[in-house]
């Protein structure tokens, strides 16, 4: 006998842990299912060249300065095998990414050089980019999948801030107001973050706020980087 579509609801391949429809069925779940919507693929070109530095990686090879924050535990590797430089490549723009190797702790304490004219950041990333244009003014802040955190309670759980005074200085949501930068934000709908991530795009009043189904990885990501770095090239015409 072939299983239900109520089997398979309730717990079938250990997808979901509530009776219900698609809203009880867990991001996981919804991937599995395609329910999430479509993996992003990596531009079949050439990458954009990538010089390793002592802080880093320099991507492209001239233009405006982008700075570039990784997601948790991440590196210059970590934005190569995402696809970076062949998204870069493939863009048509001309800006030069200064992509900063980081570690486990929140991306706090940052402030690049006024050469800098926008920042690019993914989940801890989205994070770090939000935080540096509460402090000051770029041109462009793209953030993907910004991992933020409503409460301390919330902070406190992934055991990423030094402590609680840390986040609440650098707490991207705790100082919307003070961003003064045309900013863009995406998030998936299966994604934990989306709904601070949606409250960050009314209290700055993103350009773009794209909230399209997705989960919280590199199949979303890489959906989503093109018009990341659109969004970015056409503030800093650089075409």
């Amino acid at each position: 006998m072939g299983i239900s579509r109520r089997a398979l609801l309730l717990g079938g391949a250990g997808l979901v842990g509530a009776a219900g429809a698609y809203g009880v069925l867990s991001p996981p779940g919804r991937r599995y299912l395609g329910w999430t919507g479509p993996d992003g693929v990596v531009p079949a070109v050439p990458p954009a060249s990538v010089v390793p530095t002592p802080w880093g990686a320099w991507m492209g090879e001239s233009g405006p300065t982008v700075l570039v924050l990784h997601g948790r535990g991440g590196s210059v590797a970590w934005w190569e095998d995402l696809g970076l430089p062949r998204f870069l490549a493939a863009s048509g723009f001309r800006f030069r990414l200064a992509v900063v190797n980081g570690g486990e702790d929140y991306w706090v304490n940052l402030t690049p050089p006024a050469a800098f004219d926008a920042a690019l950041g993914v989940s801890m990333g989205g994070f770090g980019v939000l935080d540096i244009a509460s402090r000051q003014p770029l041109r462009a802040v793209a953030a993907i999948s910004p991992a933020l955190f409503p409460t301390w309670e919330d902070a406190a759980r992934i055991n990423g801030f030094a402590s609680r005074e840390v986040w609440e200085r650098h707490e991207p949501l705790r100082h919307a107001s003070r961003i003064d930068s045309p900013v863009g934000i995406w998030c998936g709908q299966e994604d934990p973050f989306r709904e601070p991530a949606e409250e960050m795009a009314r209290g700055v009043r993103a350009q773009v706020g794209s909230f399209d189904h997705g989960a919280h990885d590199g199949g979303y990501w890489r959906r989503v980087l093109p018009e990341a770095l659109r969004f970015i090239g056409d503030r800093l015409a650089v075409r």
